[in-house]
Protein backbone atom coordinates (compact mmCIF):
# COMPACT_ATOMS: atom_id res chain seq x y z
CA UNK A 1 0.00 0.00 0.00
CA UNK A 2 2.75 2.57 0.89
CA UNK A 3 4.28 1.32 -2.77
CA UNK A 4 1.51 2.66 -4.50
CA UNK A 5 1.40 5.61 -2.23
CA UNK A 6 4.91 6.90 -2.98
CA UNK A 7 4.01 6.15 -6.67
CA UNK A 8 1.09 8.48 -6.94
CA UNK A 9 2.83 10.76 -5.30
CA UNK A 10 5.08 11.01 -7.70
CA UNK A 11 2.67 10.99 -10.62
CA UNK A 12 0.54 14.06 -8.43
CA UNK A 13 4.39 16.22 -8.29
CA UNK A 14 5.16 15.32 -11.62
CA UNK A 15 2.23 16.86 -13.32
CA UNK A 16 2.07 19.97 -10.93
CA UNK A 17 5.83 20.48 -12.45
CA UNK A 18 5.01 20.06 -15.91
CA UNK A 19 1.84 22.42 -15.38
CA UNK A 20 3.39 24.87 -13.73
CA UNK A 21 6.04 25.14 -16.27
CA UNK A 22 3.60 25.44 -19.11
CA UNK A 23 1.81 28.11 -17.62
CA UNK A 24 4.60 30.39 -17.05
CA UNK A 25 5.75 29.38 -20.82
CA UNK A 26 1.68 30.43 -21.86
CA UNK A 27 2.46 33.72 -19.49
CA UNK A 28 5.49 34.88 -21.73
CA UNK A 29 4.05 33.97 -25.12
CA UNK A 30 0.97 36.16 -24.11
CA UNK A 31 2.74 39.45 -22.28
CA UNK A 32 2.65 42.41 -24.31
CA UNK A 33 6.38 42.29 -26.45
CA UNK A 34 5.57 38.26 -26.03
CA UNK A 35 6.63 35.51 -28.43
CA UNK A 36 3.15 36.03 -30.07
CA UNK A 37 3.78 39.94 -30.81
CA UNK A 38 7.09 39.06 -31.66
CA UNK A 39 5.63 36.46 -33.97
CA UNK A 40 3.02 38.90 -35.61
CA UNK A 41 5.24 41.69 -36.29
CA UNK A 42 7.74 39.20 -38.09
CA UNK A 43 4.98 37.91 -40.01
CA UNK A 44 3.74 41.30 -41.33
CA UNK A 45 7.67 42.01 -42.28
CA UNK A 46 7.77 38.86 -43.99
CA UNK A 47 4.48 39.72 -46.52
CA UNK A 48 4.81 42.73 -48.97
Amino acid sequence: MTKLFSILMCIVFTLGIIVSSISSVNDSIVKDGGLRDRAVSWIDQALP
